[in-house]
């Protein structure tokens, strides 16, 4: 968990937690627009050793909320994952999401409650749509 993998600076814009949901869940925030920037992409992504310190890096967010659980009867044993893919920029870069997705599913069952996924395409067009039609 606390192995530096030079990834500092994307505490905090990229994968996060931060607070609860209703119910006591930590939620971690997955924001990765950050990386439309060919700089920032090239240092995460730019080659399949980048690409593996980053999937390294993005369990050790997960397991940070994952201290943060309780694990008695009756308490909170699992997190929620938000992952907004405004901006995210290249297709290899949803890849990459999928795999951290798979990453947590297969070595950390059950540890995410819900994945709740904000597509904008999607928001704009059905906030849009939602007006025209209730006015």
């Amino acid at each position: 968990v606390e192995e530096e993998l030079g990834f500092k600076e994307l505490e905090g814009l990229v994968a996060y937690m931060q607070g609860y949901d209703k119910e006591g869940h930590p939620v971690c925030y997955n924001a990765y627009g950050v990386f439309k920037d060919k700089e920032m992409y090239e240092k995460g992504f730019g080659d399949e050793d980048k690409l593996q310190r980053f999937l390294r890096w993005r369990v050790q967010v997960l397991e940070r909320g994952i201290r943060l659980l309780h694990f008695k009867p009756g308490g909170v044993n699992s997190l929620i994952q938000v992952t907004d893919l405004k901006d995210m920029p290249k297709r290899e870069l949803r890849v990459a999401s999928n795999q951290i997705l798979s990453l947590f599913q297969d070595n950390y069952p059950e540890m995410v409650a819900r994945k709740v996924t904000i597509l904008p395409f999607f928001v704009k067009f059905f906030s849009g749509f939602l007006v025209f039609c209730c006015f």
